[in-house]
């Protein structure tokens, strides 16, 4: 390949690695399944002069570059599918600087999304957005795919945060877009286009992020229901009542019970069926029991048997550490096919109905579990390798109950490299046509994370 030889002139061989022992690792994300892509190199820069060069030169040479951060990608977006170079930010993991008048950080990509708090805890600050891999997934990934997680309900997506980002383009050349407003009506808002776009248009080097002051109480909330429908009325009451936790989540009886086969997670009612966790964050420790007791009195009158009430941080910890190990649990079972789709809350109910109906007619485990708050909600199939089409057939029926609903297939993962093909169920065609011209335009020899999205 003539940029291996070239890039092994330009730089140390400690940062562009060929051997492929060592680019074994970029070959994987974590998404389920024989996806295995061996890239050409590995690019690991240490600021952002190595990667304006790089790029300078992979689009001099035409050579395909894929950004990659911490690789915890569900469908397939940090993957090598078109071969060339993958371009790992995994060493620019520096906080640049912290305003606390401005509330803001400056941070670099790489670094770890559970460090940006464990850093802001001594300011007594936070960082709101929690996706599930939090203590291996990277801030610029985060901004790439416009990452969630269970707080979003109270404090919005990352997206929300983001006031400013450096981005650097497939031609090299360099941006900055946004800085420390919180408003701005100068035009067309090219940093939001950036964010969410999953590496397609540029590779972002520097992140401004807004932060706020860290809550300093909290509780959490678990309790069991008999069933589903039970649960979600529980939690429309809740929201329609006025009263926002910080999260609101469903666990339903088979991701509880797989969880408990395969870890050694553990939480109290588990002979019980559905879950409602609720996470309250405020000011004062009487607003917290305040509101641990409202919504704790709306569980049981639509139906929880019982309301258990963690203050104490590792009891907390427990039940999430429960919650965010469901798809630990069913990697154990078998091959699983992720879906990430979200739909109206008020269609919830009866669209998980339709799922577990699913379940009957494909004879395999299809576990939901994820955002009854926002109407989130996680499907994993386990796949069974006896099916023709790979389970594309059971994919399409649940998508299209999404797409009938005014739902959309992901409102977390993204569609990366898995999803691409059902992209037409949540977008028209004048909207593809012009996100592709928006690509053309930002990246016109698609050389950035080509055969994603479209």
């Amino acid at each position: 390949m003539k940029l291996v030889n070239i890039l092994s002139e330009e730089f140390d061989s400690n940062i562009f690695l060929t051997d492929e022992e060592l680019l074994k690792k970029y070959a994987r994300d974590e998404t389920p399944g024989d996806y295995y892509f061996l890239p050409d190199a590995a690019f690991l820069p240490k600021n952002s002069d190595e990667i304006s060069r790089f790029l300078e030169i992979a689009s001099r040479e035409r050579i395909p570059v894929v950004p990659r951060g911490g690789g915890t990608s569900r469908c397939g977006g940090s993957l090598a599918v078109n071969g060339g170079v993958i371009l790992s930010l995994e060493h620019m993991e520096e906080i640049k600087d912290i305003d606390e008048q401005n509330l803001t950080l400056e941070i670099e990509p790489g670094c770890i999304t559970e460090e940006i708090n464990n850093f802001l805890k001594g300011y007594n600050l936070f960082y709101p957005p929690d996706p599930a891999s939090i203590d291996s997934c990277s801030i610029g990934g985060n901004v790439a795919t416009n990452a969630g997680g269970p707080r979003c309900l109270r404090y919005g997506l990352t997206r929300n945060y983001v006031l400013g980002i450096e981005v650097i383009f497939s031609d090299g050349k360099k941006e900055f877009f946004g800085g420390k407003l919180e408003k701005n009506a100068t035009g067309y808002s090219l940093m939001n286009l950036i964010i969410g776009s999953e590496g397609t248009l540029g590779v972002i080097t520097r992140i401004l992020l807004r932060v706020i002051p860290l809550p300093p109480y909290s509780a959490t909330l678990l309790s069991p229901f008999d069933n589903l429908r039970d649960a979600a009325r529980a939690s429309f009451e809740v929201l329609a009542s006025g009263l926002v936790p910080s999260a609101l989540e469903f666990i339903d009886e088979d991701s509880v019970s797989a969880t408990l086969r395969y870890t050694d997670k553990k939480i109290p009612y588990t002979d019980k069926a559905s879950f409602l966790i609720a996470e309250i964050e405020e000011r004062s420790k009487r607003d917290v029991e305040d509101m641990f007791e409202k919504i704790g009195e709306k569980f049981l009158k639509y139906g929880a048997s019982d309301v258990f009430i963690a203050e104490e941080p590792y009891q907390q910890d427990k039940i999430w550490d429960f919650r965010r190990s469901i798809s630990e649990a069913l990697d154990h079972i078998g091959t699983v096919l992720p879906e990430d789709v979200v739909v109206p809350r008020s269609s919830l109910p009866g669209f998980v109905a339709f799922v577990k109906e699913l379940k009957k007619k494909y004879e395999t485990g299809i576990y939901t579990f994820g955002h009854i708050g926002d109407g989130n909600i996680h499907i994993d199939i386990i796949k069974r390798e006896d099916w023709d089409d790979g389970g594309e057939s059971l994919v399409e029926e649940i998508l299209r109950r999404v797409s009938s609903l005014g739902g959309r297939i992901s409102g977390e993962h993204g569609i990366g490299f898995t999803k691409k093909k059902y992209l037409h169920f949540s977008r028209t065609e004048k909207e593809i046509e012009f996100m592709k011209s928006i690509k053309k335009e930002f990246d016109p020899l698609d050389l950035l994370n080509p055969g994603k999205i479209f």
